[in-house]
């Protein structure tokens, strides 16, 4: 992400009128959130009658127009209307790389966000970094069907850290692969490859584990095998997972504690009845 400054422009000596222009920049930046081009919260600032923005980009040209969704440009429009302008877009950092890789280059795609995390959740399997939303050449409904999936994983991901009443039922949702939340995830995993024709997984939390049997555990889909390596999780890269099955499209990692192994069951490969 690159912090930028967005100057919208003056309230031409109307202090009145400064919420409506706020309100208009507001649904521009909201559309642009949706798909993904820019991250975060942002902060308003009015000085010296000009409204400034400061935000998270996810590349130096996510502003450019041919980025914009329909309601972005929507947007933009009443923000030219009652600035007379597009805001001036400023990078404020100083390490802009010069290139960035392609979407088109990666092997494969995750599905993964956290509760501290505002990125895209769409990484590439090879790298780890993630790829802009609005890049990958997806319906804007799907752009934004994404950016709220991941609002709602990041909040049940901060409720089970809070381990407080809901701890439980939150870790379940993240290391379910049938919860409502795996589910719908893995729905958007699937959408995401039939538009680019790259593989897409799911990833699975997996918190609590079994001191024996964790490093060979079937697949929590289809309880067919999909160990990869043994390495330890601190000694490799995230993305270089120790599970993935190329049927069900799950990846994950090895339990991190094996304290209480009542809750390894959560995430495990249940067998019909």
């Amino acid at each position: 992400m690159f912090l930028a400054r967005l100057t919208f422009g003056s309230d031409c000596g109307k202090p009145r009128e400064r919420d409506a222009l706020e309100d208009a920049a507001e649904w521009y930046l909201g559309a642009l959130i949706r798909n993904g081009q820019i991250y975060g919260e942002y902060l308003f600032s009015w000085h010296d009658a000009m409204l400034v923005v400061y935000a998270h980009l996810a590349r130096p040209d996510s502003l450019a127009a041919r980025h914009n969704s329909e309601w972005a440009r929507k947007s933009l429009d009443s923000v030219v209307e009652g600035f007379g302008h597009p805001p001036k877009c400023e990078i404020i950092e100083d390490d802009v790389p010069k290139r960035f890789p392609a979407w088109k280059r990666s092997d494969s795609f995750y599905l993964f966000t956290h509760a501290f995390d505002d990125k895209s959740p769409i990484c590439s399997g090879d790298t780890g970094r993630p790829m802009p939303l609005y890049l990958l050449p997806l319906p804007e409904l799907t752009r934004e069907s994404i950016h709220f999936w991941s609002r709602s994983y990041n909040y049940h991901d901060y409720i089970w850290l809070d381990s407080a009443a809901l701890e439980m039922p939150a870790y379940k949702q993240l290391a379910d692969p049938t919860s409502n939340l795996s589910m719908r995830g893995r729905e958007l995993c699937a959408e995401v490859e039939r538009a680019t024709n790259i593989p897409t997984y799911y990833y699975l939390k997996r918190y609590w584990g079994r001191n024996k049997g964790e490093a060979v555990r079937l697949c929590p889909g289809c309880g067919g095998e999909w160990h990869l390596s043994d390495g330890v999780v601190d000694e490799r890269p995230f993305w270089d997972f120790h599970f993935r099955c190329e049927r069900c499209r799950l990846v994950s990692h090895r339990a991190d504690s094996y304290e209480d192994e009542r809750h390894a069951r959560i995430g495990e490969f249940k067998k019909s009845k």
